[in-house]
């Protein structure tokens, strides 16, 4: 069997085609054909091919001006194809590989070599395409890593910002309880950064800390609440400093700037298969605060986040990593914000 592999078979030759099909579905493969190079593309777009069986002699459009066609679209330009021809001369073949054919075979049809080709096109292309996927990928987590080598000295800069008030206004005990917690944070951001998944239950312990830290650094201008509804925390990955940027975000943005008693909600929930993460802060809310801090600042940590998403969502696949950002209101007063965060819980 070969993996399901599928096969579009281009020729007006019924003896051919009924040779050909006999041949390649009985080595396991699935076979589709049709009659005429003037249905191709659209033949093409409705299903997914691995190969190309493209036969020289057809009418209308022949076999040449298709393959010329294939390689100049963006979409259809790497999908293999083998040239099938009755042409005799070198001629004949040096034109289909100057016209990017992978392979040509010549009538009439050996089953052997047919099969043979077949599977040593199908197997290049496969192999060309996991080292194409494998190099993509590790770009990835290049670029992921970087990003988030990024948001540390950022966490760490606003977080020395708060000893120095503390120094400042001479609060000793203040800065002795500070320096405590804020080592032990640093010790778990830097041990975080250098992986590119951590427990939940380890990113809860962080997140909990951070949220001290902040209550302390703020004068406890506002108050808080976790909320874990998972049953195993300790058995799920996630990736480290995504949900920490939003709670930032809701209290330097949202919850600083409000007159009145701020408080904070974090909620972190397991469903069948996502992690699903909400942040509701009762603040001055994203239209306020885009006044305060001007139309055109734009969080690095926030863009750093949004860069982060798009890089999982392409490393994973699917739309399981995504984000929602929503401002509540009473009546016409902003009354704070919600940010739903979902990921996969089957990370590893």
């Amino acid at each position: 069997m070969q993996d399901s592999a599928s096969i579009l078979i281009v020729d007006d030759n019924r003896q051919v085609l009924e040779q050909v099909n006999h041949v390649l579905a009985d080595a396991g493969y699935n076979i589709s054909f049709i009659p005429k190079g003037q249905f191709l593309f659209q033949r093409l777009s409705s299903q997914q091919f691995d190969l190309v069986l493209l036969d020289v002699n057809l009418p209308g459009l022949n076999g040449y001006e298709l393959l010329r066609q294939i390689r100049t679209n963006p979409k259809y330009k790497t999908l293999p194809v083998i040239i099938i021809s009755a042409e005799e001369g070198d001629e004949t073949l040096s034109k289909c590989f100057d016209l990017g054919a992978n392979d040509y075979i010549r009538k009439p049809i050996y089953h052997e070599i047919l099969k043979a080709r077949v599977r040593s096109v199908i197997s290049a292309s496969r192999f060309h395409q996991n080292e194409i996927n494998s190099r993509r990928q590790e770009a990835l987590r290049a670029r992921m890593k970087m990003l988030s080598s990024q948001m540390n000295p950022h966490f760490i800069f606003n977080s020395l910002s708060s000893i120095q008030e503390f120094v400042l206004a001479n609060e000793t005990e203040k800065v002795l309880d500070f320096l405590s917690e804020f080592a032990g944070l640093m010790r778990q951001n830097l041990e975080n950064s250098m992986v590119s998944h951590i427990t939940l239950s380890n990113e809860i312990q962080f997140l909990n800390t951070y949220l001290k830290l902040e209550k302390a650094r703020f004068n406890h201008i506002f108050t808080y609440e976790v909320r874990i509804k998972v049953t195993t925390p300790e058995n799920l990955m996630i990736p480290p400093m995504l949900i920490q940027p939003y709670l930032e975000n809701a209290i330097i943005h949202g919850l600083r700037k409000s007159t009145k008693p701020g408080h904070l909600i974090l909620e972190i929930v397991e469903t069948k298969n996502l992690i699903c993460c909400t942040i509701q802060d009762n603040g001055i809310g994203r239209t306020k605060a885009s006044t305060i801090k001007g139309q055109h600042h734009r969080s690095v940590a926030m863009s750093n986040i949004e860069a982060r998403l798009e890089l999982l969502k392409m490393e994973f696949g699917g739309d399981e990593f995504s984000v929602s950002v929503t401002d509540l209101w009473n009546g016409e007063e902003p009354a704070g914000t919600v940010v739903k965060l979902s990921l996969p819980n089957d990370l590893h």
